[in-house]
């Protein structure tokens, strides 16, 4: 019992890093749903909070405004160019008329107080709220009373963030956990479902993550229930050029933990479990599904004996949470050493004999890609034909030109490698010499 409690005061927030307050907000929102109306009324309850106590957290209000607004400027220009092209291709610029582009930006501006509530992330700052009422009255004006935990660390890290004057590479990166059990279930182990299990494993390598972060990545965020489905509705997007993620992932990465968790045996005469886990980690760039950092997670295999059954959950989350511990640095420093690409193109390869020519291929392009940070992946091998996944960062003539310096390539025999970016996709051939 003991152990489990050290592992909830481990995740558990701590009470005295906290400001409280309780809130009165009303604001005129044209939204019909509480569900609508509860985001934008907690964003102006944390501003307000924000302000009321800028002395004691050591902020100047107006000086904070001004700079948080500065930086929202860069990221809603850059959205206002990303959806520009979405809609009307890369040539926009050029190709529509000064009327269409206003037309557009109008519908644009629609979206600015809903994506500067994104850009601030202030709900990243609580511990808890709790809505003590919420009404609307017939114009639209809504009120609600509001409590209101704030996690001065995490304040902290917001001030850093607005006034520093670098620019992270990455938004967030977001930890999920899945769990297989095999010849179990999770009743076996007095749980309703896998949350309740692996929801404290997630918040201890979050908490770890916070405490040695990532220099590239602003912020580190715990991928639990809703954040699970979004998961799995961008495993779903084709992973191919010009592939479309929700905004709200935009620049972000995933880091999923999967383990296999199997019973060896029970024997409840002398209440004796023996249980083992196996699994893997990747770290995966939201934006191409570039795969950053895949580690394995060995085999491992714990007995015990008399324990009763909180006591058993803890002491096998507590050794889960250690068989996370060396991917998790690993993939701390694969972040590190990342650079975020921003472009990915298709490579169909023609002409190879094996695919021993296609690897070579690929140390080619590699290191005459390093001023692009180009990185490959093989994504299709046949004789006929093969496919690369090309990842970098810059313009498409700078990937262009990276293709045509490769001209030759000795494996066991000699080719000449012709390119050819006319078609769909780039192509290079290979012509036995």
């Amino acid at each position: 019992m003991r152990r489990f409690l050290l592992l909830i005061l481990f995740i558990a927030p701590n009470l005295w890093a906290q400001i409280t307050s309780e809130k009165t907000i009303e604001k005129i929102i044209s939204v019909e749903k509480e569900e609508e109306a509860k985001p934008i009324l907690l964003h102006s309850a944390i501003e307000l909070m924000l302000h009321e106590y800028a002395e004691e957290i050591g902020i100047d209000s107006k000086d904070f405004d001004q700079k948080i607004q500065a930086k929202f400027k860069i990221y809603f220009d850059s959205f206002r160019q990303r959806k520009m092209t979405e809609k009307f291709g890369k040539d926009f610029s050029t190709e529509l008329s000064d009327e269409q582009k206003n037309i557009f930006n109008q519908g644009i501006e629609q979206q600015k107080e809903s994506e500067f509530r994104k850009f601030a992330r202030l709900d990243s700052l609580l511990d808890s709220y709790a809505f003590k009422s919420i009404i609307k009255d017939v114009d639209s004006k809504w009120s609600a009373r509001i409590v209101l935990n704030l996690n001065r660390t995490r304040i902290q890290k917001l001030k850093d963030r607005i006034y520093s004057t670098e620019s992270k590479l990455f938004n967030k990166v977001f930890v999920l956990s899945e769990i297989n059990l095999i010849h179990m279930n999770w009743k076996d182990l007095s749980l309703e479902d896998v949350g309740h299990f692996s929801t404290p494993l997630v918040q201890s390598w979050v908490k770890w993550l916070e405490n040695n972060p990532p220099q590239n990545v602003d912020q580190v965020a715990e991928c639990i229930n809703g954040c699970i489905n979004d998961f799995y509705n961008w495993v779903e997007i084709p992973q191919d050029e010009g592939m479309k993620i929700n905004e709200e992932l935009l620049n972000n990465l995933w880091m999923r933990f999967s383990f296999n968790l199997r019973k060896v045996s029970f024997r409840p005469n002398i209440n004796e479990w023996e249980l083992e886990w196996d699994g893997s980690a990747i770290v995966l760039d939201a934006n191409t599904k570039l795969i950053i950092g895949a580690f394995t997670i060995p085999l491992e295999r714990k007995i015990w004996r008399g324990l009763d059954q909180k006591e058993l959950n803890s002491q096998l989350a507590s050794s889960m949470y250690r068989s996370g511990l060396d991917p998790l640095n690993k993939g701390l420093r694969r972040i590190q050493e990342s650079s975020r690409v921003n472009r990915l193109k298709r490579l169909v390869v023609q002409g190879h004999q094996r695919l021993g020519d296609v690897i070579q291929l690929m140390e080619l392009l590699k290191k005459a890609g390093l001023g692009i940070h180009l990185e490959l992946q093989l994504d299709y091998f046949g004789i006929g034909e093969a496919q690369l996944l090309c990842f970098y960062q810059g313009e498409e003539k700078s990937f262009t030109d990276v293709l045509s310096q490769v001209k030759e390539l000795k494996s066991f025999q000699r080719y000449k490698l012709l390119n050819d970016s006319t078609g769909v996709h780039h192509l290079i051939k290979f012509v036995a010499e």
